[in-house]
């Protein structure tokens, strides 16, 4: 086992091990992370997830909504410099 290991605390809910999993795969925006969570505070919980010392950038993007209209939407992005911390954590809760 590794020892730096024992230093590092549990996430606090499912939501934020469902969050960061799917984060450690893949870009995903507010929209997605509310309906593949199920729940809202999104943004909450990202900051929760930052708050251990997780990476996460917020991507800012331009689109067009479904009347034509130009709208910008961000999409979170675990960045790499995370990835070995987002696996501890996630083997923490058996999710690897």
């Amino acid at each position: 086992m590794n020892s730096a290991r024992r230093f590092i605390k549990p996430l606090r809910s499912p939501r934020q091990y469902k969050a960061l999993g799917i984060l450690r795969v893949r870009r995903c925006t507010v929209r997605f992370l509310l309906e593949y969570i199920g729940t809202n505070g999104v943004p909450q919980l990202i900051s929760a997830l930052r708050s251990r010392g997780l990476h996460i950038a917020s991507i800012e993007l331009k689109g067009t909504d479904r009347y034509g209209r130009t709208v910008r939407y961000c999409e979170y992005e675990l960045q790499p410099e995370s990835y070995a911390l987002a696996d501890q954590l996630l083997a923490m809760e058996g999710h690897k």
